[in-house]
């Protein structure tokens, strides 16, 4: 029997709460000092959402279609996505900081039926048909010119009467997201109705969330788990796609505006708001839970957090991919009251204990792929680095239409399946995760493996050192180590930094293992963190600078 729907939730809040303030948005043009916001209850966004359902059914989009969605985020983006929702569609997400070559190739490989999106994406398909091919509907956001289909607001039709769910199997597709391919080419992660269910259970269960709470959200997909829990998602002013390029005082403005409970956005972010804050002497006395995913955080940002957060509150970082979250989480308290000591004498960065209905195991390392779960012999002796592999309802058991990449990562178990995660680490003696690094940046050297991450996390700890990037020169099985350094703005690098680094790995297991330092003065970052490193860009500059300077010295 079908009872699954992702907007079953939202039709429960507007329900139990219609009054409460679902979405607020920053209205255009506002000043910073004086900002204004458009806002919708939760009875708001559920009549939108049934209007659009209903205008969607109308211009032929039917219950399991793929939809492409390619439309700025704003209120209306949030009632188009329940609005397909509703009526059993599934929304296909990608992240437009892929660029376009790669956009264009994802949406080839997944054929959407529908394609919902902003004019210039209807002009560019006008001109660039193949990765449209399999496209039939056509709906547009904004001026719709020669190319047809019908224009979003035509999609909007009201009525008295409420859209009726299309309910459907635990196991039927409620969105493809897809992954932003910092780390390998995106892939569509099949999130399924009963996963994104288990997701919300998860995050509820870690976090005490209640509805009426108010978070700010600065990634416009996970509005949708603020929605989904009754809670008011505030989205600030500031392009969601560049995090990057967020100005602190707009994050601080819509925090201080709605005295915000809770706070989620990447490490850039939360880096540059910190440096504000501390500069300008900024508080923020509201806020119980600041959160921040994709890559870990140094120990100095939760400490500039605690003179900016009241006693009791936390930045947690949960430990999760596009593929499962969340698997794991651990918070200011737990890190600075000792995980971040033997971080810093270079054993990984723990990412916590496992997150609810999560199961987490550690595998050997290989690149081949693991067919069944039987045939697997995991790691049980603590301490020991492999291969994290996670199970769980909150796991995509697929990628959509890739086959090699279901066949690297998956692994059968039983009726279901576990996924490998790419990363390397291990669990402790407490049973906690602890993260070591992504395997495709594993160095193989004449001494074996070397994870990346536990040899950073020894000289991330100079005060003067933003953060590094170990990278390995020559053949794979007597590869070099390279640490690129990126250093603090207003910083210098120096000799005397250079030899403050060595003497930082005296004593530890990394003692000697780095031989060259290279400064770089800008890594290259993921577009949809900015802060997941792109090692494989540094690795070119650094085996051309290390090539350069070996010119030179002959």
């Amino acid at each position: 029997m079908s009872t699954h729907n992702v907007a079953q939730a939202l039709r429960r809040h507007a329900q139990t709460q219609p009054d409460a303030v679902a979405l607020r948005f920053p209205v255009k043009g506002y000043r910073t000092d004086a900002p204004a916001w458009d806002a919708w209850t939760y009875r708001d966004l559920d009549h939108h959402s049934d209007a659009y359902a209903r205008g969607f059914q109308q211009q032929g989009i039917h219950t399991g279609d793929r939809c492409l969605m390619l439309i700025k985020p704003g209120l209306d983006f949030y009632a188009v996505v329940f609005g397909l929702f509703k009526l059993g569609a599934v929304p296909v997400v990608l992240d437009p900081g892929m660029g376009l070559p790669a956009l264009l190739k994802c949406i080839e490989a997944n054929g959407p039926r529908v394609v919902i999106a902003e004019a210039a994406v209807h002009a560019i398909r006008t001109f660039v048909r193949r990765p449209f091919a399999s496209a039939e509907v056509f709906v547009t956001r904004g001026t719709r010119w020669f190319w047809g289909g019908a224009n979003l607001t035509q999609c909007h039709v009201p009525s008295d009467e409420p859209f009726e769910l299309v309910l459907r199997e635990a196991t039927d597709d409620a969105a493809i997201l897809f992954t932003s391919g910092s780390t390998g080419a995106a892939k569509g992660v099949a999130s399924k109705q009963a996963m994104f269910a288990a997701q919300v259970d998860a995050l509820q269960q870690m976090f005490d969330f209640q509805p009426g709470q108010v978070d700010v959200q600065c990634f416009a997909a996970f509005a949708i788990f603020d929605l989904c829990l009754g809670m008011t998602s505030v989205l600030p002013s500031m392009d969601l796609s560049k995090p990057a390029t967020a100005k602190p005082e707009d994050i601080l403005a819509a925090i201080h505006a709605h005295d915000a409970d809770v706070c989620f956005a990447s490490p850039v972010v939360w880096q540059n708001v910190s440096r504000h804050a501390l500069t300008t002497q900024a508080t923020l006395p509201s806020v119980r839970i600041l959160l921040t995913v994709g890559a870990p955080i140094p120990a100095y940002l939760h400490r500039r957090f605690q003179q900016i957060l009241s006693d009791g509150a936390q930045v947690w970082t949960p430990y999760g991919a596009t593929e499962g979250l969340p698997i794991s989480w651990i918070g200011t308290e737990e890190i600075l009251g000792g995980t971040w000591d033997r971080t810093a004498a270079g054993h990984g960065t723990c990412v916590g204990r496992i997150a609810p209905l999560a199961e987490v195991a550690i595998v050997p390392v290989t690149d081949e792929p693991m067919a069944d779960w039987s045939d697997v012999e995991p790691i049980t002796e603590p301490g020991v680095v492999g291969e994290i592999v996670v199970k769980g309802p909150q796991v995509s058991p697929e990628y959509k239409d890739a086959d090699e990449a279901n066949r690297q990562a998956k692994i059968r178990d039983g009726d279901g399946f576990r996924h490998r995660m790419g990363d390397l680490g291990y669990l402790d003696e407490e049973g906690r995760l602890w993260f070591c690094g992504r395997k495709k940046h594993r160095l193989q050297t004449a001494d074996g493996m070397l994870p990346a991450v536990p040899v950073e996390g020894v000289f991330n700890e100079h005060p003067d050192v933003f953060r590094t990037a170990l990278v390995g020169i020559g053949d794979s099985g007597s590869e070099q180590p390279v640490l690129c350094v990126e250093m603090e703005p207003g910083k210098a690098w120096s000799p005397e930094v250079e030899a403050a680094l060595v003497e930082l790995a005296r004593g530890t297991p990394h003692d000697g293992v780095v031989q060259r330092f290279l400064h770089h003065t800008g890594f290259p970052v993921d577009p949809r963190h900015n802060s997941k490193i792109r090692r494989e860009d540094l690795k070119v500059w650094a085996e051309a600078r290390c090539a350069d300077l070996l010119r030179r010295a002959s």
